[in-house]
């Protein structure tokens, strides 16, 4: 029979990754930003992928601030912005290229900028701690435990 559901453990596993997560996204964020302010070739480039940089960059820190109201929804829209932006990124990284440059030295670039190599990781951070908290189970996230049925007593 279900015994008791405790909060306890829960609203700390809650905590740590909103605790882990907060944190994760205004770095991204920041990180964004500061690839868009100090990347004018980017801008020279190719200037919808500053922007649509920029736009990932909005959405870190609000999803950072709405983790903090509404964790579940901003969970769901952590992995699914996360995982939007590892898309982009690596579609840009594999695919990409900027007029008058050859594919293979636009990647090397990119995989050669420590910035651009940082948040294609923390992004991958974002996509992996966001699946988690999705993904934990209902048992274990509210702690359900359960007794040792009692012994029937046989008919005979």
């Amino acid at each position: 029979m279900l015994r008791a559901i405790e909060k306890g453990p829960e609203e700390q596993a809650g905590r740590i990754a909103r605790t882990v997560l907060t944190p994760t996204l205004l770095v991204s964020g920041l990180v964004g930003v500061w690839i868009a302010a100090n990347d004018g070739w980017l801008w020279a480039v190719a200037p919808s992928h500053a922007y649509g940089l920029l736009a990932f960059a909005a959405l870190d820190v609000i999803l950072a601030l709405v983790v903090i109201v509404v964790p579940r929804l901003a969970y769901v829209g952590a992995l699914l912005v996360s995982t939007t932006q590892v898309a982009a990124m690596a579609g840009d990284a594999l695919t990409f290229t900027p007029t008058g440059t050859m594919q293979a030295a636009f990647r090397a670039y990119l995989l050669g900028d420590t910035a651009f190599v940082a948040l294609l990781g923390i992004q991958l951070a974002v996509g992996v701690i966001a699946a988690a908290e999705i993904a934990m189970p209902h048992g274990v996230r509210h702690r359900a435990h359960f007794e040792q049925p009692k012994h029937l007593k046989s008919l005979r």
